[in-house]
Formats: C-alpha cells, sequence, structure tokens
C-alpha cells in the first residue's frame, strides 16, 4: 500500500493532464470553427452587398438616364422616348442579368457596352460619336470576364469626357499580348478604348 497513493496520485495528475488537454482542444476547435463561420458570413454578406451594387448600377448613371427620358418625353416625339425608354430597359436587364453571374463572355459584355454607348449617344446627340471596331476572325466567346468590367471603364472615361463640347470614342477590339486588358489612347476628348485579347 505504500506505493499504492503515489501512482494514484499520478494517474490522477495523468487524467486532469489529459482532460485539461481536451478541453483546450476543443475550445480551439469551437474558436476557430466561430471565426470560419464569422468570416464566411461577412464574405457572403459583402458577395451580396456587390452584387446589389451591379444590378442597382451607377446612381450617377441611372439619374442621368431618366432625366434623359424626361427630356425625350418633352423634347421629341413619344414615339422616339418609348424607343428610348425600352432601349434603356433593355440596358439594365442586362446589367441585371450579367451581374448575377460570377463570369460572362466578352461577348456579352462588349454587347452591354455597345447598348449603352448607344444610349448615351442619343443622350448627348451630336456632342458624342463613337464607332466600334472588333477584329476579324475574333472568338470572344471563348473569353470570361468579370460582369461589368469593361462598362464601368467605358462608364468612367463618358463621364471624364462629360465636360467637352464633343467628343469621340472608338472601341477597339484586337488580338495582341498575353493577357486580357483593357486601355486607353489619345487624349479627352478624341479617345481609343481598346480591348486587348490574349493571342494564345
Amino acid at each position: 500500500m505504500i506505493f499504492f497513493y503515489p501512482t494514484l496520485l499520478l494517474v490522477i495528475m495523468n487524467v486532469f493532464m489529459y482532460v485539461a488537454m481536451g478541453l483546450l482542444l476543443l475550445i480551439s476547435f469551437l474558436w476557430s470553427l466561430t471565426t470560419y463561420l464569422k468570416q464566411k458570413r461577412e464574405s457572403h454578406i459583402v458577395a451580396k452587398i456587390r452584387e446589389l451594387e451591379n444590378v442597382m448600377g451607377n446612381p450617377q448613371f441611372l439619374y442621368s438616364n431618366l432625366n434623359s427620358i424626361k427630356q425625350y418625353i418633352l423634347v421629341h416625339s413619344p414615339m422616339e422616348a418609348a424607343q428610348y425608354l425600352t432601349e434603356f430597359s433593355n440596358l439594365l436587364k442586362s446589367i441585371s442579368v450579367n451581374s448575377k453571374q460570377k463570369n460572362i463572355s466578352l461577348a456579352q459584355e462588349i454587347e452591354t457596352v455597345i447598348l449603352f454607348l448607344e444610349l448615351e449617344k442619343k443622350r448627348l446627340g451630336e456632342r458624342m460619336e463613337f464607332f466600334q471596331e472588333i477584329e476579324t476572325n475574333l472568338n470572344t466567346e471563348r473569353i470570361q470576364v468579370k460582369p461589368l468590367f469593361v462598362f464601368r471603364q467605358i462608364e468612367d472615361l463618358i463621364q471624364k469626357q462629360s465636360d467637352y463640347a464633343n467628343m469621340k470614342i472608338h472601341l477597339l477590339v484586337k488580338n495582341v499580348g498575353e493577357k486580357l486588358n483593357c486601355r486607353t489612347e489619345g487624349v479627352i476628348p478624341n479617345t481609343t478604348f481598346i480591348i486587348e485579347i490574349p493571342t494564345k
């Protein structure tokens, strides 16, 4: 019996040690799980906010075009105003549908940009001139981009030029370089917006 108590004490100490380690591991696991779920929830919220922002579009853009519709009703014929409203509705639908996707084809993005430029041409009238040029043999359907990737840059470009009496925008899509790139050439208000598609 003389050696029993130290052995029992050692066993009890070991049990307490393992229990303590188990509790620490459990606490650590629960803390990590809570942190992970919180980060995931925050990421989900941020993603939803961004999705909503994309669907809503730029408030200034919406405001300008709604004002344009009003001006069309006052200055132009009801038929012209109705046509403008239809095109504006098509643009909003395109933005809404595309923004719900993780990626879209460059062809879809360019289509949205053209809708926007056509509306801006109607809004600005003779103050704005634009034309598009897409190199032959380009498959814009195979290139995937983030929704509104090009649209936002074109919109920003027009806003920068809006104070000028006249503006010319050349939308050029060409096959060059190693990665997808957007850039501008020229001096405001005469600019070329270039979408460079990888050659590979």
